[in-house]
């Protein structure tokens, strides 16, 4: 069966003005989440170059034409309430967050700046690593931040981390593929006047500069090459195949981080503030001085540079698409109570082969016994008993019985369900119910051993493995998760 996928709409602009860093960063993220969730992406006025990158990848595009900034109904009557919404811009500000959660949905906030209260059920910043309690949230806002979230499109994923640059002869250049204020040029000019080395640009056909940008490479062929509107995979060959990049602390350069390769950055806008910081500190990049680009391209020496690649080496583990995926399925399961009315379908999954396989009594279930003792758990004050829907679906139960001794969770999942990777995020999510609603201050649970999915599992949601003992008359693991 194939899983029923909630929908994500994804409201980023960009343009030659603003730049296209929000739509690259959202189009990483959609990657991310493509294969669970239905991902549409609303822009303003979106012009052909935002159009082309989205169709590219199969997303559908709704596209305003009046400014929703001040009047964020102007955006809601475009969407149903049901849909999760990822905002990325500096005009969804605090009060544009509050109508989207007032209209019913869900909103994600990709942030860069920390300079307004963020009021979004989540906010993701992979830029910033100041101490949390700085951070301009609400109180239940959960926030996620560091390089362990980083955004980084699937091929720098996927891409084999190289670190070897063994020559100094070609430069890359990428100062924002829009670069309003045209740094490009000044860099172009001085590394021709002052260098002998080779000079790849990258840039966009929409830059308003581009003309001037592309003159200068063709009278210069035999040492510029101009690169335009480059899909990722050439992003990718270029920052392999370059020595040395000059690079603006955007998400650029934290792709080339991932790859290996000596970094100079310009900081040529405030929201790069958190990125610069973050590359800096953990000496895999410098700051260069952009009227004096051409002395630290000529003296830098290849012992700094393969220090600095070997520090980019641990900068990013690439495990970033699975957290991601876990923040966004946890918004899309929900939780509620079981009911009497629930009998039949607890019933089928309980005598569902596999359940029974993996249950410490593999004894077939009778109905009459199962409504019976159903009518007394749900009234049972030492139950935590739940269903965990996804997408309005019931997906699986977790259930925690409270004794003097422990509190013992177990799981069970609809069978059209297995192997969708929510289990761990169920687990967590009634963990968290559990710990909110009950005066407890840990969850025991009993793996059979051998059962090496289910133990995975549940490390995966925050449990630990305490020891091997006998439970029920058969070896099993115990797991402890802590409040």
């Amino acid at each position: 069966m194939e899983l029923s996928r909630p929908k994500i709409i994804i409201r980023a602009d960009g343009n030659a003005q603003m730049g296209m860093g929000h739509i690259h960063r959202t189009l990483a993220l959609a990657d991310y989440l493509s294969e669970v969730f239905e991902i549409e992406f609303c822009l303003l006025n979106a012009d052909d170059l935002c159009s082309v990158l989205i169709q590219n990848k199969n997303y559908k595009i709704i596209n305003l034409k009046d400014p929703d900034y001040s009047n964020p109904k102007i955006f809601l009557k475009e969407i149903d309430t049901s849909s999760i919404v990822v905002i990325d811009g500096y005009n969804f500000r605090t009060e544009y967050q509050k109508a989207i959660m007032e209209n019913g949905n869900k909103v994600v906030a990709i942030d860069d700046l920390n300079e307004w209260e963020q009021v979004a059920d989540v906010v993701i910043n992979h830029g910033y690593s100041a101490p949390k309690n700085d951070y301009l949230v609400s109180k239940r806002t959960k926030l996620y931040t560091g390089l362990d979230y980083v955004l980084l499109k699937k091929e720098f994923i996927e891409a084999t981390f190289t670190g070897k640059r063994n020559l100094k002869k070609n430069i890359l250049v990428c100062i924002g593929g829009t670069d309003p204020k045209n740094y490009s040029k000044k860099i172009l000019e001085e590394l021709l006047s002052k260098t002998d080395k080779q000079i790849h640009l990258i840039t966009y056909s929409n830059n308003a500069h581009f003309d001037e940008l592309k003159s200068i490479a063709e009278k210069n062929w035999g040492r510029v090459k101009l690169h335009e509107s480059v899909s990722t995979i050439e992003m990718v060959n270029l920052i392999l195949e370059n020595d040395l990049a000059i690079l603006q602390p955007s998400n650029i350069a934290l792709e080339a981080a991932s790859l290996g390769i000596y970094i100079g950055l310009i900081k040529t806008a405030e929201n790069q503030k958190f990125i610069l910081e973050s590359l800096l500190s953990k000496n895999c990049a410098e700051e260069v001085d952009e009227n004096n680009i051409s002395v630290r391209v000529n003296s830098v020496s290849e012992n700094e540079i393969l220090k600095q690649i070997e520090n980019q080496n641990k900068l990013i583990d690439k495990k970033s698409p699975a957290r991601i995926q876990t923040i966004f399925t946890s918004l899309a399961l929900e939780i509620r109570k079981v009911k009497k009315e629930d009998s039949e379908i607890l019933f089928k999954w309980a005598n569902d082969p596999l359940t029974r396989s993996n249950s410490y009594n593999q004894t077939e279930i009778n109905y009459d016994s199962h409504v019976n003792w159903l009518s007394k758990k749900v009234v049972d004050e030492n139950s935590c008993f739940l269903i965990v829907e996804w997408n309005k679906i019931p997906a699986g139960t977790v259930r925690i019985d409270c004794s003097e001794k422990e509190n013992v969770i177990g799981i069970t999942m609809a069978s059209e369900f297995r192997g969708k990777k929510l289990s761990a995020t169920m687990l967590d999510k009634a963990c968290n119910y559990f710990f909110d609603n009950f005066n407890k201050q840990e969850i025991t649970a009993y793996i059979k051993e051998g059962n090496n999915t289910s133990l995975k599992t549940f490390e995966r949601a925050g449990f630990k493995v305490m020891d091997k003992n006998e439970y029920f008359g058969t070896k099993s693991y115990r797991l402890i998760k802590i409040k």
